[in-house]
């Protein structure tokens, strides 16, 4: 029985304690995960191969949420506003893929500036433009970001591992 996005979340954040994400990475680290998930979106986008985009936009999704939480911010409401549009299918899986991935960097650069600067941009809009990018990626391929998530969630939940160099290395099985 799937569960819905707003199961999943606390279950993901117990999940990510556990093994101390919270503890050792800062969100650009995080951020960096994502990118590479992504990164396999676009891939799996380009195969074609449904299962694949599945299983990345589940894990992009994991990581987005744990972004946001290392931020001390809740992703719930942003994919609320997501699921809230009307879904306008104007453009290819493969280009949204390439779109989210673009909005990945923008909000490195949102990460930076924090960072770097005394401005202090909002990463809402970047995260809000790669969740709508998930979507629509995930509606063209016939399937929600609720089972996406799920999918992703139910293939890491036993998965243990350590932080090495600001990243989570999954045990080998």
């Amino acid at each position: 029985m799937n569960k819905t996005i707003q199961e999943l979340i606390p279950l993901i954040h117990k999940w990510a304690e556990e093994r101390e994400i919270y503890e050792e990475l800062t969100p650009f680290e995080e951020l960096l995960k994502t990118h590479e998930e992504v990164g396999e979106l676009i891939k799996a986008c380009y195969d074609n191969d449904k299962s694949a985009v599945q299983d990345a936009i589940g894990d992009v999704l994991i990581t987005l949420i744990n972004y946001w939480y290392l931020r001390g911010e809740n992703i719930e409401t942003i994919i609320e506003k997501v699921l809230s549009e009307p879904f306008e299918a104007h453009t290819s899986h493969i280009l949204s893929a390439i779109y989210a991935n673009k909005s990945i960097i923008d909000l490195f650069l949102d990460e930076a500036i924090n960072k770097y600067s005394t401005v202090k941009p909002s990463p809402f809009l970047n995260s809000f433009n790669v969740l709508k990018h998930l979507n629509n990626i995930a509606l063209l391929a016939n399937t929600t970001l609720e089972e996406c998530l799920n999918i992703a969630y139910n293939e890491i939940k036993n998965r243990k591992g350590k932080i090495f160099n600001g990243k989570f290395i999954k045990d080998e099985e």
